[in-house]
């Protein structure tokens, strides 16, 4: 007599030979593709669907796959051993499983789908597309439940049955989307439901890592929904809650389904025009609440890379650099010329006294821009200075672009020295300031490489007044020398002391203990260009360590 074939799911052994022991959840993928994995399970890959996951019937090529999950296994259901080991043992499924075993005869054929998500973990749906009658006999179905899932499987035959999980899980998955059931009685409010059901749909969106899901509210004793107050009671739990982890809204009352759906306003609203219970858009192409960041991250050109670290250095060495002065500081300031034109401009449209608020503000910071006009002459005589003293050995550096960077290379340019403009490509191209020599130009494609290159060879660093991007070249360079990770050069803010303690008020972080005393030591002001080129060369000197807070 042939011996009986083995169960698919029991026949997956670990490489010794013994029998798999399911701990988790996360245990099922790596069981499941063991050994004769392929055999035993049909394998649907969804990661490569970027058509927005349409429904697709089961019984034809493939089940409909929710966003966010990379792989489906189809793992037939035949012995009480394969329950054992796809339906976990755990607290919220023990009795299940338990019940499962005992009427699996008469649920044949039945399928498990196991979810493979993007963190690991794995889900498990029992399919109803195969056997629908089954949504009758499956334990632990409650009566309300099974009436709704009758509605739906008018629709639809592409469900599976959630098995439930340690923590929130919701009903079903719906042609692709992961879908909670809430009946509500005459006496409740919509809104109270549905804050439920978008709370179990969120917490095992956020778990998994899926798109949004779906709700569908059974209206009881009641024969038809009235869409403005539906409307409105969606419209208060979608501001109440910190997230909504739906996309569209089902309502039966006494007949066909009301599907209600976000506008380009995100206010949802009922969509007459849309096809109940198919995988909507939405749940595709929505924000998953743990984006699979890494698949979509790009990694720049390693040749590139490679590039942009060693030509600059090359370029400069070339030209017989030796060393350079490099000089941050906002693009916004204007010279005084520039900022004297345009307040004049201002006052003959506006008025020397405007009456109107537009007109006072205007003029205000027309005034503050000729004020701050000030530090663009300095970057223009530290540039000169720089240019003369190095004799063209040392380069003047910046970022190439307007304000104090184009100050610093006019300076230099004028002076008849080196002037260094290090440009970077982006999407609206920003253009280099006409005072780099013209040999002396380079375009970055990235901004780490162009953050060292700044850096690299300097015998000071002087960082002007400037904003988001001056204080993130400013805070980098004291963190690479707090930790050792560049030798120490002199630093130098320039600007009364009185401005620099209002925009960083350092002693406070050392006050709080947040830097060492001796991390204050890193930098020293200077308020005009002599000082600043004093402080550069002064600083040469071999220096003590940093001591480490």
């Amino acid at each position: 007599m042939a011996a009986a074939p083995a169960s698919p799911v029991s026949a997956l052994l670990v490489p010794d030979g013994r029998r798999p022991v399911l701990r988790n959840l996360k245990d099922l993928s790596r069981y499941v593709r063991n050994g004769g994995g392929e055999q035993a399970a049909r394998v649907f890959d969804g990661s490569r669907n970027d058509s927005g996951r349409p429904a697709v019937d089961p019984a034809e090529a493939a089940p409909s796959i929710p966003a966010g999950v990379y792989e489906v296994l189809v793992v037939p259901l035949r012995a009480g051993e394969d329950v054992d080991h796809v339906v976990p043992n755990l607290g919220n499924s023990r009795s299940l499983r338990a019940a499962l075993k005992t009427i699996l005869p008469q649920l044949q054929p039945l399928d498990a789908f196991i979810y493979r998500d993007g963190h690991g973990g794995s889900f498990v749906g029992l399919d109803l597309s195969r056997r629908p009658g089954n949504a009758a006999r499956i334990p632990e179905i409650q009566s309300h439940e099974l009436a709704t899932i009758k509605k739906i499987q008018a629709f639809t035959r592409d469900l599976q049955v959630l098995v439930r999980e340690e923590g929130q899980t919701p009903d079903l998955v719906v042609g692709g989307v992961v879908t909670e059931l809430k009946s509500v009685h005459k006496n409740d409010r919509v809104s109270v439901q549905l804050s439920h059901a978008n709370a179990q749909l969120l917490a095992h969106a956020r778990r998994h890592g899926l798109g949004r899901g779906a709700v569908v509210l059974d209206l009881l004793d009641v024969k038809k929904a009235v869409p403005e107050r539906v409307e409105a009671e969606i419209d208060e739990v979608v501001k109440s809650v910190p997230a909504a982890g739906f996309a569209r809204v089902y309502v039966f009352a006494g007949g066909e389904p009301q599907t209600y759906s976000p506008g380009a306003d995100g206010v949802f609203r009922l969509d007459p025009a849309a096809h109940p219970f198919t995988a909507h858009r939405a749940a595709a192409a929505g924000p998953s609440f743990v984006p699979s960041a890494l698949e979509r991250a790009v990694l720049p050109e390693t040749a590139t890379v490679v590039r942009e670290i060693r030509e600059p250095s090359r370029l400069l060495r070339a030209h017989g650099i030796r060393a350079t002065v490099t000089v941050y500081g906002s693009a916004r300031i204007l010279s005084p010329e520039a900022a004297k034109a345009a307040l004049e401009k201002v006052r003959a449209e506006a008025g020397k006294s405007p009456k109107d608020a537009e007109g006072r503000r205007r003029l205000s910071e027309a005034r503050k821009a000729l004020a701050a006009s000030k530090y663009y002459s300095i970057a223009r005589e530290l540039g000169a200075l720089v240019a003369n003293e190095g004799q063209g050995a040392v380069a003047v550096v910046s970022g190439g672009g307007p304000g104090i960077m184009e100050a610093a290379n006019r300076g230099a340019f004028e002076a008849g020295g080196p002037s260094v403009g290090y440009n970077i490509k982006l999407p609206h191209e920003q253009g280099l300031n006409p005072y780099a020599t013209p040999s002396l130009k380079f375009t970055f494609e990235n901004f780490s490489t162009r953050k060292m290159s700044l850096r690299h060879g300097a015998m000071g660093l002087v960082y002007f007044p400037g904003g988001f991007g001056t204080m993130d070249e400013l805070f980098e360079v004291l963190t690479l020398i707090q930790t050792g990770k560049m030798a120490r050069v002199p630093i130098v803010l320039v600007g009364e002391k009185s401005y620099w303690a209002k925009v960083l008020d350092f002693d406070e972080f050392a006050r709080m203990g947040l830097i060492a005393q001796n991390d204050l030591s890193l930098f020293a002001f200077a308020e005009t260009a002599g000082q600043a080129w004093q402080a550069i060369v002064s600083g040469q000197a071999p220096a003590a360590p940093v001591a480490r807070p």
